[in-house]
């Protein structure tokens, strides 16, 4: 059986110790300021991205988000929260800068069970 050899532990200067260092975890501060980078024209971004989803029945969505989008693609009416849209119309809702909206929105197609029910919702999320 082979064992491994003994390995002596290295002993480090006082002025090598000094020069090592460790990775600090981040703080929220400093995460916030990696994601949210300055660009080279000195204007700040926000980083986003879109979520989309498809409904085919009524029920409740939740935005919390900037902004959302509804976009009937299906050929049976819906409305949301009582605004009723028809084939190929679509309703947009944006915030201001950094808001969230956190509306609970009530989508009701004309017809409760149907092949012809299809809603897209586009939602613009923060990372």
């Amino acid at each position: 059986m082979n064992n491994p050899k003994y390995v002596p532990a290295m002993k480090f200067s006082d002025k090598q110790k000094a020069n090592i260092s460790f990775p600090q975890a981040l703080t929220d501060r400093q995460k916030y300021d990696q994601i949210n980078q300055v660009n080279k024209g000195g204007q700040r971004y926000i980083q986003y991205y879109i979520e989309t989803k498809f409904y085919y029945q009524s029920q409740n969505v939740f935005s919390d988000c900037n902004g959302i989008t509804f976009v009937n693609i299906g050929s049976n009416n819906v409305s949301i929260n009582g605004f009723p849209l028809t084939q190929g119309q679509q309703l947009s809702i944006e915030g201001n800068y950094m808001e969230i909206d956190q509306t609970q929105y009530q989508v009701e197609f004309s017809l409760s069970i149907s092949v012809n029910n299809n809603l897209a919702v586009l939602r613009k999320l923060y990372k």
